[in-house]
């Protein structure tokens, strides 16, 4: 007995040896060829939803625009922030850097896509909102015609009042959203990208029709660019704006000033009183006193422009869309081959799980008799 026992325990921790292992591929290898049939339907049922998904998507333009916003504040005169800051126009940069990827995410909001949906564009002799061109471009009123809002089902834009808008506008509003932004589930129209060596942001929008790609993507850079750069500059925009406000007032107080000055000494050409001399000098110390007054402003008027002028971000434009347009198209050879790969993992796959547990069924079989 005990020699039964000392093989059993060898051969299993031998495992499969080569030819055992070259045993198995050929059974199985034998078995794809004998389903030929059944791996070839798989293959082209698998290549032909391939196909028919190429035929099915939609020819797009591909509308791109390339800039870049410099990345030094004050052009390489860091050392004027020093004088600046000395009288509270200077204020810190983060290390003077500006956010890229703050600049791509603001395209993507609503407050930047209600400026741009609200453009007018020319199209196909019909001049229209943007946001309009896109319902008809896109064809959401069949979408919208099983909505049971009845508003939405023949909807469209007749004003840009977009604080004024209701839930209806709203709702088309939050469509449109999902047709250039995209969603979790579905790709947009529009895509953005940053080189990280070159710091150069591209927007793209890739629409059914080329003088809408162009225009909505000249659009949102318009837009954007305009928005980032009243934002960035908020700050020392509005101090500029206060101190050459007081420097007009001023000026204003110096001018009536010395108006009254020199009225009061046409009249009082021949008097010599001591109660004239005491005006006289009291209008004279309001002038001198105003002219100080307007000197230092102007100085700190000088100084706000500087800061602002040193804080507004410079953006570039690189590379505008211009037509014509080469239009993109799914490729049916990528179809083919990508669907005949797929098919060919599938249907090797069905073949060889179907013939292992055919035969771990038979050896249960086997075994039970």
């Amino acid at each position: 007995m005990s020699n039964q026992y000392q093989d059993d325990p060898l051969d299993e921790e031998k495992g499969l040896t080569l030819q055992e292992l070259f045993l198995i591929i050929k059974v199985y290898y034998q078995e794809i060829i004998k389903s030929w049939k059944l791996v070839g339907g798989i293959i082209i049922i698998v290549v032909s939803l391939f196909v028919l998904r190429a035929l099915l998507t939609p020819v797009v333009y591909p509308a791109q625009l390339t800039f870049m916003v410099n990345e030094e504040e004050g052009g390489g005169i860091g050392g004027a922030m020093v004088i600046l800051s000395q009288f509270g126009f200077g204020g810190g940069s983060g290390g003077g850097k500006y956010n890229l990827e703050k600049i791509i995410e603001l395209s993507k909001t609503m407050r930047i896509l209600h400026l741009v949906l609200f453009d007018t564009l020319e199209l196909d002799g019909q001049s229209d909102f943007l946001a309009n061109h896109i319902i008809d471009l896109y064809d959401l009123h069949d979408e919208w015609s099983d909505s049971k809002e009845e508003r939405l089902h023949n909807f469209k834009f007749t004003d840009n009042k977009v604080e004024e808008f209701d839930r209806v506008a709203n709702g088309a509003m939050k469509a449109l959203q999902g047709i250039i932004i995209g969603s979790e589930k579905k790709k947009g129209i529009y895509q953005t990208r940053i080189n990280d060596d070159t710091g150069i942001m591209t927007l793209k929008v890739d629409g059914l029709d080329e003088t809408f790609s162009i225009a909505l993507t000249n659009s949102i850079y318009h837009h954007l660019s305009h928005y980032y750069t009243d934002k960035a500059i908020e700050k020392q925009q509005f101090t500029f704006d206060v101190v050459k406000l007081k420097v007009d007032s001023i000026q204003g107080a110096l001018a009536s000033a010395e108006y009254r000055l020199a009225n009061f000494k046409d009249s009082n050409r021949r008097l010599w009183s001591k109660t004239s001399s005491l005006e006289e000098q009291r209008l004279s110390r309001d002038v001198q006193m105003l002219t100080v007054m307007y000197g230092e402003a102007i100085r700190n008027l000088e100084i706000a422009d500087f800061s602002l002028k040193n804080k507004t971000p410079f953006i570039q434009l690189i590379d505008a869309p211009t037509a014509p347009i080469s239009p993109q198209t799914s490729s049916k050879l990528k179809a083919i081959l990508i669907g005949g790969f797929l098919g060919g993992i599938l249907a090797f796959g069905f073949v060889i799980a179907r013939k292992f547990f055919q035969d771990n069924l038979l050896k249960k079989e086997e075994a039970t008799i």
